[in-house]
């Protein structure tokens, strides 16, 4: 029994790589024929081109139709555009991806409006459908300034077509795997099979995935939209030296006249707050005032103590020694005279 086993996994190994190495031999015929047809889109020759060549013309249109329609090419677009009119314009964009039959994926908006201190920003992400991106776009450049436009594509046709074939080997497997455990008699080869096949479309379901989020973004566009709100959008044409000066000279006037604006409201806005300090210091010199002029007038009232003659103290008489003779009047030679 163990044997009977063993041979027919063999067998079953064995017609699982016959399988795969035919569908890989498949696939790669398949990519040597799209690269031929690439080779022969770009190798279209003038005469091709020529008003009487209605045949070649149709055939390379044909031709690049084909390949149009088998390449799998996921784009991403992104805008920075300026705006004054901020709810309208973001109302458009809403309204305009609900009618292309688009959805938004993610936004973000936040700050003020442009009279008060902060201006409004806004961040928005939208997948709109591949055949409807121009439409969509038309309606950004229209109603806004742009002042930066980003397109990135990614060709992932080669990665598609290799997941495919991965999924039909991988089917073709399930199929066996199912065939064998039908005829399974044992316990032991119910078990074994069924873990194989568990395995199978374990990774079925995961390259099917896979291929489902490749369909979801080469079907929609990714488009991001970030809207700057201003009071005056800046210009993008191309200007005389005299244009920007004007530019220059009234941009650098608008910034001016603002700071002083926000300076007047920030200053009345602390009004309250700066009364409060102003009394709080006005009583603070007040005091230190008086304080001042009571240490002075203690100082002055102790040096006067300091330097006066108390009333009860008089002056004391000199000293006479009663053993010492009387001196003679000194007599003055003047008057002698």
């Amino acid at each position: 029994m163990k044997n009977k086993l063993t041979l027919r996994i063999l067998a079953f190994v064995l017609l699982t790589v016959l399988v795969s190495s035919f569908l890989c031999a498949c696939g790669s015929e398949d990519k040597s024929s799209y690269s031929d047809i690439a080779y022969e889109e770009n190798y279209i020759t003038e005469d091709s081109l020529a008003p009487g060549s209605s045949s070649g013309s149709s055939a390379g249109d044909a031709q690049a139709e084909s390949i149009k329609d088998t390449r799998k090419i996921i784009e991403t677009i992104y805008y920075s555009v300026q705006t004054k009119s901020f709810d309208e314009f973001v109302a458009s964009l809403e309204n305009k991806a609900l009618s292309v039959g688009g959805y938004i994926e993610q936004s973000d908006v936040s700050g003020n409006s442009y009279d008060d201190i902060s201006s409004r920003y806004a961040t928005y992400t939208f997948r709109i459908p591949s055949d409807k991106v121009d439409e969509f776009t038309k309606t950004v450049s229209e109603n806004a300034t742009v002042t930066n436009r980003t397109v990135n594509t990614e060709d992932v046709t080669l990665e598609y077509v290799d997941i495919e074939s991965r999924i039909k080997a991988l089917k073709t497997e399930k199929a066996s795997l199912e065939d064998l455990l039908s005829k399974a008699t044992s316990t032991t080869e119910i078990i074994e099979i069924r873990d194989m096949l568990t395995d199978v479309i374990y990774e079925i379901e995961s390259y099917e995935s896979q291929l489902r989020t490749f369909d979801n973004k080469i079907d929609y566009t990714t488009i991001t939209v970030d809207v700057d709100e201003v009071e005056h959008p800046v210009v993008v044409h191309e200007q005389s030296t005299w244009e920007r000066i004007g530019t220059n000279i009234v941009d650098n006037c608008r910034s001016l006249w603002n700071f002083l604006v926000e300076l007047f409201v920030v200053v009345v806005s602390a009004l309250p707050f700066l009364l409060f300090i102003a009394v709080i210091v006005t009583v603070i010199v007040l005091i230190v005032k008086i304080s001042s002029k009571k240490r002075k007038k203690k100082r002055i009232n102790a040096q006067m103590q300091n330097n006066s003659v108390p009333v009860y103290q008089n002056p004391q008489p000199p000293v006479v020694n009663p053993y010492q003779p009387p001196q003679p009047p000194v007599q003055n030679n003047n008057s002698n005279k």
